[in-house]
């Protein structure tokens, strides 16, 4: 049963995770909604349900970089990543993910 409140668009994008004070790079998400994203993270990456992250996606529109930082909870782990749900929506926030959401696989670098 699907228990997403948006739908999410298949995007690659790399983020860098912050969990528990540690900061881990060659993550990259595989699809993201508004709601939430599922995040592949490197095989030595350890990631638990119900633990609080800090996602930094990195936007690249050919001249400059923007970072988007987006806090959000684990909510489901598996054997490559996880599904995270966004937390402490703000309009910050939104106006964050509208951007990642414009962005599709192949048009980031």
């Amino acid at each position: 049963m699907e228990r997403r409140w948006t739908t999410r668009a298949r995007v690659n994008l790399p983020v860098e995770l912050l969990q528990a004070g540690t900061h881990t790079e060659g993550c990259h998400t595989v699809d993201v909604g508004l709601g939430g994203v599922y995040l592949e993270v490197p095989p030595n990456v350890r990631l638990f349900a119900e633990s609080h992250v800090e996602l930094i996606f990195k936007l690249n529109d050919g001249t400059e970089v923007t970072k988007h930082r987006v806090k959000a909870r684990v909510v489901r782990v598996g054997d490559t990543g996880a599904g995270m749900m966004f937390r402490d929506f703000d309009a910050t926030t939104f106006r964050s993910l509208q951007e990642i959401l414009r962005t599709r696989e192949g048009a980031v670098t």
